[in-house]
């Protein structure tokens, strides 16, 4: 089992920017936000402001398939091509 976490700020009432960390964010001295690093860019984030942490336990098929979720869901972020099980790639189309 592996542990990820979804971490997501939020302005004006819906979601501005979303992020993946595989180790518990902490709370920032302040208390008005918190770190962690990024799973995709290995960097240290800090985020103030209004922000919401979901953790998912699983295995890493079901963790990739929350990850291809979540990477659909950021706004204006490009979809890159998914290559098929027999080797060609496909477009997605929504």
């Amino acid at each position: 089992m592996k542990t990820i976490y979804a971490v997501t700020m939020w302005s004006g009432g819906m979601p501005a920017k979303k992020w993946q960390t595989l180790e518990k964010p902490e709370l920032l001295p302040q208390g008005t936000g918190i770190r962690f690093v990024s799973r995709e860019t290995k960097l240290t984030v800090e985020v103030i402001g209004s922000v919401s942490v979901e953790e998912f336990q699983s295995g890493k098929d079901e963790i990739e398939a929350i990850r291809d979720r979540f990477e659909d869901e950021e706004p204006g972020a490009p979809r890159p091509s998914r290559p098929r099980e027999d080797g060609n790639a496909i477009d997605r189309l929504f």
